[in-house]
């Protein structure tokens, strides 16, 4: 596989390869849904933040330390876009099996797996992948078998780097656009009240 554009002094193809081969899940054990500092992935590739719940968690729930930098997602919607990375702020916060993280070896780099994965036309065919009754689940044996094309990890790197700060550029846009809504409706206020 060879994309149609490529950041200028990269020409290698890009290797098929499956998750399985470059992640392994983390399954450090934390603690009870008591006294866990708990984390939650958001739908749309919304982030990882941490979980407020309104009641405390079962003691016989088990949860699992998260690291920052892990690779995250939720079982019961990957294809809704739960997906992440663990942030530094919430470096040791856990979660359940159903949100499993996972440790990337250094052949593939977090950022471009989370931009590749992040795309609504990948996510969204998971589901046909998801299993159970009720409530379906995309399982880790599952995700390991998920195949794509990788590149050595210099051009991975330049690639999610590129993607982090064009949305970092958006994000700032979108506020300076709020700003200006904000100013607007005031003046309307002021103007017609």
């Amino acid at each position: 596989y060879t994309p149609r554009i490529r950041f200028k002094g990269f020409t290698d193809a890009w290797e098929q390869r499956k998750v399985g081969d470059f992640a392994k899940e983390s399954n450090i054990i934390g603690h009870t849904g008591i006294d866990a500092k708990k984390i939650t992935v958001k739908l749309h590739c919304k982030g990882v933040e941490e979980a407020t719940e309104a009641q405390s968690g079962s003691c016989n729930t088990r949860y699992y330390v998260r690291k920052a930098g892990q690779f995250i997602y939720g079982k019961q919607n990957f294809f809704n876009g739960a997906i992440g990375i663990v942030p530094k702020k919430l470096d040791k916060y856990e979660s359940t099996k159903d949100v499993p993280a996972f440790d990337l070896n250094s052949s593939v780099d977090v950022e471009w797996l989370y931009y590749f994965m992040s795309r609504p036309e990948f996510y969204r065919s998971i589901e046909a992948k998801c299993t159970g009754t009720g409530s379906k689940r995309f399982h880790v044996d599952n995700f390991y078998l998920i195949e794509l094309s990788t590149t050595q990890t210099n051009e991975q790197r330049k690639i999610a780097t590129f993607f982090f700060n064009l949305d970092h550029l958006i994000t700032l846009h979108q506020r300076k656009c709020e700003k200006l809504k904000n100013i607007k409706k005031s003046l309307l206020e002021k103007m017609f009240a």
